[in-house]
């Protein structure tokens, strides 16, 4: 139960460590936009890590991105004007809105719902336990959350680090892949996001079109390799960042 229990909680502290509270403003909704997740973040007059640069204060509100690039370490950069001041932020501490709800990642969320009422009409190596109304189901393959009321059931959260879980409930497995890889099968996600203390780990969020829920894929970038590698797939209930 230890382990099943340290899943969903370190998925989730990394889903939400760069997360701002539910009342963040909600995106313009169209183009690219940058929302600082930090009070303050290194203002950089270039695009380069070892360019000038200050700490400064972060608005608490979404700034136009009209070019983002790549440095020579394929780390990104947002360029963004501040108090009238344009300069550039690393991707670290930063959400940018990139595209709109994907629709590829709700016949995901179709599938998944078919596998969870499965395990829950015939629970198998998965156990159940229920507190508060909240009933959660776990195996050694991932967790998943719901709340059951007498004629439905909602989803709250879904996790897998785990292959075969994630085709089981999917019907594509994910993990393993590189971002490429994943954005040829789910497309634009609708934000990204990269911890403030951890440039080599990035979320990719799909919020789900006709739906209140999010798709999230946790990579985590190799030495060896330039792009990020998936480590868990997600759903949870809310837009990108909100708790649940």
């Amino acid at each position: 139960m230890f382990k099943k229990i340290c899943l969903f909680t370190l998925t989730l502290a990394v889903m939400l460590s760069a997360s701002i509270a539910a009342a963040s403003p909600a995106p313009p909704a169209k183009g690219q936009w940058a929302l600082p997740l930090e009070p303050t973040l290194p203002f950089h007059k270039k695009a380069d890590i070892n360019s000038d640069f200050a700490d400064v204060t972060m608005p608490d509100m979404w700034l136009a991105v009209p070019s983002a690039v790549r440095d020579s370490d394929n780390y990104l950069w947002y360029k963004v004007t501040i108090d009238g001041d344009t300069g550039w932020l690393p991707q670290n501490g930063v959400r940018l809105k990139m595209g709109g709800k994907s629709k590829l990642a709700a016949k995901l969320y179709n599938n998944y719902v078919k596998a969870r009422r499965k395990i829950m009409n015939k629970p198998g190596n998965w156990t159940s336990y229920e507190d508060a109304g909240l009933v959660s189901y776990t195996s050694d393959g991932g967790e998943f959350r719901v709340i059951r009321r007498r004629n439905s059931v909602e989803d709250v959260f879904f996790t897998t680090e785990d292959a075969k879980t994630c085709k089981e409930f999917l019907g594509v497995n994910l993990i393993g892949l590189l971002q490429p890889q994943v954005r040829r099968i789910l497309g634009t996600p609708t934000m990204r996001e990269t911890p403030s203390d951890d440039k080599d780990t990035n979320i990719l969020s799909f919020e789900l079109d006709g739906r209140n829920i999010t798709l999230t894929i946790t990579e985590i970038r190799e030495p060896d390799n330039d792009e990020g590698r998936v480590i868990s797939v997600s759903f949870y209930r809310g837009r990108t960042g909100e708790p649940f």
